[in-house]
């Protein structure tokens, strides 16, 4: 019984992460309005590292050591530093529909990039995955390239596609380096260094532009820095040690969809024909490459083998 408790407790933090990373998506875009992408996620991480190292100092944790230093550099590089970058100038031109998609793309371009440096198997499951993300992909942009011709929108999205693949790489130098490590450890760290690269990205690019500090805008930099970041990052953590790795891998598939539900509600964005299908390709897609059991994969390329031989 107790056990079955402690079971609900982490499906329902679960389910109130997907919703407040959800809603970090549309406060996002709202935010932008108040000050530049790079001062904005300057800010916000500024306030999520805080909070992060206030986390590490209760717990004390044991710290990375030699080389590990310069690893988590890298990854905070392409984790904070160039992702967020991308996101928050990439929104500026997109819409929180299109913007959450194509993010969490990202386990798809994960899957190229372990097969490229990591030699990991690309199976019938991960081709297949690749092949319908790439056409939801093709299915959310086509309308701007082929019909509108907006390029600003394009930018945009091509800037976010980058970012996908930004987080893609840091998760394969994660897994490559930090499999058995303290996950905790590892965000913490990387956050703390590509928000050095953020700040000075903020400096270098916005230095002197106007930042309207209203209680709203103050209330975005708070939810998106200690909650959607901090707060959200800590209990992942814990949800991935108490939960099935799959039930976890299938909780990034509704975030974007509830942040596209929410793009509806709160700001009024039309759901568009080709969002729905590249939403639903994208979602089958990232689902066969992270979420499929490694049993059922093996019997699909034992049928395969049969077939062949």
């Amino acid at each position: 019984m107790k056990k079955m408790s402690s079971q609900y407790l982490y499906t329902f933090l679960l389910v109130t992460i997907i919703l407040l990373w959800s809603y970090g998506w549309v406060l996002t875009k709202i935010g932008l309005s108040y000050m530049g992408p790079f001062t904005f996620a300057a800010l916000r991480f500024l306030l999520a590292s805080f909070a992060m190292i206030l986390v590490l100092f209760f717990l004390k944790p044991t710290r990375p050591k030699g080389t590990e230093w310069i690893i988590l550099f890298i990854v905070g590089l392409l984790q904070t530093t160039a992702m967020f970058l991308l996101i928050n100038y990439g929104m500026m031109f997109v819409n929180v529909s299109k913007s959450s998609i194509l993010i969490y793309s990202m386990p798809i371009w994960s899957g190229i990039l372990g097969y490229i440096f990591l030699h990991e198997s690309l199976n019938y499951y991960k081709v297949i995955s690749l092949v319908l993300g790439i056409s939801g992909l093709v299915s959310i942009i086509w309308f701007e390239l082929f019909t509108i011709q907006n390029k600003s929108v394009i930018f945009g999205e091509c800037l976010l596609l980058l970012a996908a693949i930004s987080w893609a790489g840091a998760n394969v130098i994660v897994k490559k380096y930090f499999s058995n490590h303290n996950k905790m450890i590892v965000s913490t760290w990387q956050m703390i260094f590509g928000t050095i690269g953020v700040v000075v990205a903020a400096i270098l690019m916005e230095w002197g532009q106007p930042i309207q500090f209203t209680p709203i805008s103050i209330f975005i930099l708070i939810y998106t820095g200690v909650i959607a970041s901090s707060f959200c990052f800590t209990c992942w953590y814990v949800v991935l040690t108490k939960l099935d790795t799959t039930v976890a891998s299938i909780s990034l598939l509704f975030v974007p969809l509830v942040a596209i539900f929410l793009d509806w509600l709160l700001l009024g964005e039309k759901m568009t024909i080709n969002i729905a299908i590249g939403a639903l390709l994208v979602t089958i897609g990232v689902y066969l490459a992270t979420v499929v059991k490694p049993k059922e994969r093996r019997k699909i390329e034992r049928f395969s083998t049969n077939i062949k031989s």
